[in-house]
């Protein structure tokens, strides 16, 4: 059999892309590593604006609704933010991929797991995906298989992404918690060009610390510190600690687009550079790449109309995230003062995350804090 796509890797991304391209009748593969539900790395912090490109029928693997912020800065003072809607749903990312592949499956997608793509073969017509367990044939390929990707580096060594770092433990929470249930807590200047985390599940808590920039930070040091600042968090000695790159935008990077191949979500470095959450963007950038391969295979449409998608729809607001990100990791006290006095940008960003501005917005008003005012 030869078919009309091979998809990569069954996170977010690649489940989403080969949904979009299984419900138009295309004949698609998704290949996974491991086996669902696999666990995966990850805060598993979903922004709300999520349902304006899924709907809500994600919603029943979905552990906390959180309608509260909390925000510190270095372990030290804190301030909360309440929000009058969902700000953001809290779950574990091996039940919420599970959820996404079954509806590819459901729609016509086979999926092959434990099976891990090794080589790829590009041909005029065709590339050859090699497996430990056969070859499989198809009419292009969507590289979903994260950062680093082996896509990318296979068919686009050109490409050149940089990563960020970080540490993410799930652990029983402790005593001591200081801030509502319905609330994340998110901490600025405890670590240089990111920020630290607790976001609560419904039996435990994910936290961890992130950095956009891998410098001389030494970032275990640096989560036992937070620990210890946070009594709500079990001991570090009781924490399984695991650590993860993460792809860093630039609007410089490589071609997201080759010979019959495309690059999507975290492979294609399409991660918010504010908050360092992939998954909005990746179900984004797999709907655009679904398009872009069936005009490709049905009206012979370039696929290169998926690059110029990206670039005209989802890198205009990862530039204005980086320009924000820029700014608050760079100064985080200021930030965090900045933030306390005036709550409406805060306010502002909040419903960015509900998909009711976007980051492109909230660049243009910048610090004229009389905008927060006519935002509906």
């Amino acid at each position: 059999m030869v078919y009309d796509s091979i998809v990569i890797g069954t996170g977010p991304a690649g489940s989403t892309a080969a949904f979009e391209l299984a419900r138009r009748g295309y004949r698609v593969l998704a290949l996974e590593k491991k086996r669902h539900p696999r666990y995966k790395v990850c805060g598993g912090g979903l922004s709300v604006r999520l349902d304006n490109l899924l709907g809500q029928n994600y919603h029943t693997v979905v552990e906390k609704t959180v309608t509260r912020l909390v925000i510190t800065c270095n372990g030290e003072s804190s301030f909360e933010v309440s929000f009058d809607a969902p700000l953001a749903y809290l779950t574990m990312r091996s039940r919420f991929d599970a959820h996404l592949i079954r509806k590819a499956q459901e729609a016509g997608c086979d999926l092959r797991e434990n099976e891990p793509a090794v080589e790829f073969n590009a041909f005029e017509d065709s590339v050859v995906v090699n497996t430990p367990h056969g070859k499989y044939k198809c009419r292009t390929v969507i590289g979903a298989d994260g950062a680093p990707s082996r896509v990318a580096k296979t068919l686009f060594p050109r490409n050149a992404i940089p990563l960020g770092v970080a540490l993410e433990s799930e652990s029983v929470a402790s005593t001591g918690r200081s801030w509502p249930d319905d609330g994340l807590l998110i901490d600025v200047g405890i670590i240089r060009g990111g920020y630290a985390w607790i976001f609560p599940k419904s039996d435990h808590l994910s936290s961890g610390l992130a950095t956009f920039y891998r410098n001389r930070q030494n970032l275990r040091h640096l989560y036992g510190q937070w620990v210890r600042c946070q009594p709500a968090l079990s001991s570090l000695e009781q924490q399984q600690i695991v650590g993860h790159l993460i792809p860093r935008f630039s609007p410089k990077a490589a071609s997201l687009v080759g010979h019959r191949a495309l690059l999507v979500g975290d492979a294609a470095g399409m991660v918010d550079p504010f908050l360092g959450e992939g998954i909005y963007y990746g179900v984004w950038s797999g709907r655009l790449a679904a398009e872009a391969v069936a005009g490709f295979l049905k009206e012979k449409t370039p696929l290169a109309h998926y690059e110029e998608a990206v670039r005209n729809e989802i890198y205009p607001e990862l530039w204005a995230a980086s320009r924000i990100a820029g700014i608050v990791y760079r100064f985080p006290r200021f930030f965090f003062k900045l933030a306390t006095r005036h709550p409406e940008w805060l306010k502002g960003y909040g419903k960015v995350l509900q998909g009711r501005l976007n980051y492109r917005d909230l660049w243009k008003r910048g610090l004229d804090l009389r905008n927060w005012f006519r935002v509906a």
